[in-house]
C-alpha cells in the first residue's frame, strides 16, 4: 500500500511539473484572412500556450485555427500597441469594432482604446509563415514578458518617436483638390524600394468584412499634396523625395507629424479611423512596424486612386 501511495505521489508530482512548464493565456484572438477566397481580415478567439518543456508555442482557436510552432523556428516576434478611439452612437445600435478605430454602441463617446499585438514570423520548411495575435489588454504585459523571455533578441517591442497632432483643415492648401478612388479587389500590387526615393506605405484597416472598401475617403498628404487615398480596408503607397515632410491623414479632421525620409528606405503607416455617429469619418496617423503594416496590407484591397480631371470649359 505504501508503495502505491508513493507511486501516486510521484505521478502527481510529475504531472504538476509538466503543468508548471506551460503558460496559458485565454481569450486571445488570431487575426487572419476570412477564407481562402476572401482577403479581408477577421478576429477569431482562442488560447495561446507557451510550452517550455516541449519548447513550443501553440494557438488553439474556437473556429479551428491552430498554430503549432517550435520556439527555435520563430525568426522574429514584434510587440506593438496601436491607439484608436471608440465613438458613441445611440444605445440601440449594436457594437461593431473597427481595429484602430471603432463604431460602437458605447455610451463612452471618445474614450481611448488600445489594441495590443504580437506578430510572429516562423519558418515551416522552406516557407515563412506570419501570424498576428491580438492580446487582451489586461494580460498583454504578461504575454509580452513571456515572449521576450522565450525569443530573446528575436523579440522587438515597437515604439516610434513620431507623435501625431491635430492640424487645422484650413492649413492644408490642397484640401479642395479632388480625387477618384477605384478599389481593386482583384489585383494586389506591392511597392518597391527605389534608390532615389523614400517609399511610403499606408493602410486604412477594417475588421468587419462587409465594411471593406466602403465609407469615406481618407487622404494622406505629404506637405500640401495628396499622395495616397484610402477607404476602410484598403492600402496605397507613394514614392517621395528624401528630406523632411509633413505627413497628414485627413478626413473630416486632419492629423499628422513631421519626419525626415531617407532615399532607399521604406516607411509604414496606419490611417487609424474612428467614428462620429454611425460612420468612421475621423482619422489619426501613426507610424508602425513593417511587420504589422505588411500583414494588414495582405488583408486589404488596393486603392487605385487618381486625381480627378477638371472639366474643360466649352
Amino acid at each position: 500500500m505504501k508503495r502505491l501511495f508513493v507511486l501516486i505521489w510521484l505521478l502527481l508530482f510529475a504531472a504538476s511539473g509538466m503543468s508548471a512548464q506551460k503558460t496559458v493565456f485565454e481569450n486571445v484572438k488570431i487575426r487572419r484572412h476570412r477564407s481562402v477566397e476572401k482577403r479581408v481580415l477577421v478576429d477569431k478567439l482562442g488560447t495561446l500556450t507557451f510550452d517550455d518543456s516541449a519548447r513550443k508555442l501553440t494557438f488553439k482557436g474556437d473556429a479551428g485555427d491552430n498554430v503549432d510552432v517550435r520556439y527555435d523556428d520563430v525568426e522574429k516576434a514584434v510587440s506593438e500597441v496601436t491607439t484608436h478611439m471608440r465613438g458613441g452612437v445611440p444605445r440601440a445600435v449594436a457594437f461593431v469594432e473597427i481595429p484602430f478605430g471603432a463604431i460602437a454602441g458605447s455610451v463612452i463617446a471618445g474614450a481611448h482604446v488600445n489594441s495590443h499585438w504580437l506578430f510572429l514570423r516562423y519558418r515551416s520548411g522552406s516557407v515563412e509563415v506570419p501570424v498576428l495575435i491580438k492580446m487582451p489588454q489586461a494580460i498583454s504585459e504578461q504575454i509580452v514578458s513571456k515572449a521576450s523571455a522565450v525569443f530573446g533578441a528575436r523579440m522587438e517591442v515597437t515604439n516610434f518617436p513620431e507623435k501625431a497632432a491635430d492640424i487645422k483643415l484650413d492649413n492644408l492648401k490642397g484640401l479642395k483638390s479632388k480625387q477618384v478612388v477605384k478599389v481593386d479587389e482583384k489585383n494586389h500590387p506591392l511597392p518597391e524600394t527605389k534608390s532615389d526615393k523614400a517609399t511610403v506605405v499606408v493602410v486604412c484597416p477594417t475588421l468587419a468584412a462587409y465594411g471593406a472598401s466602403s465609407g469615406a475617403d481618407f487622404r494622406l498628404f505629404a506637405d500640401d499634396e495628396v499622395v495616397a487615398v484610402n477607404r476602410l480596408g484598403t492600402y496605397s503607397f507613394a514614392y517621395l523625395d528624401p528630406g523632411k515632410h509633413r505627413l497628414i491623414s485627413q478626413a473630416e479632421n486632419a492629423n499628422g507629424f513631421e519626419m525626415d525620409l531617407e532615399a532607399g528606405r521604406e516607411y509604414f503607416f496606419l490611417q487609424n479611423t474612428f467614428a462620429s455617429g454611425l460612420s468612421a469619418v475621423e482619422t489619426v496617423l501613426s507610424r508602425n512596424s513593417p511587420e504589422l503594416v505588411e500583414y494588414l496590407v495582405e488583408g486589404s484591397y488596393f486603392s487605385d486612386w487618381k486625381p480627378k480631371e477638371k472639366k474643360k470649359k466649352q
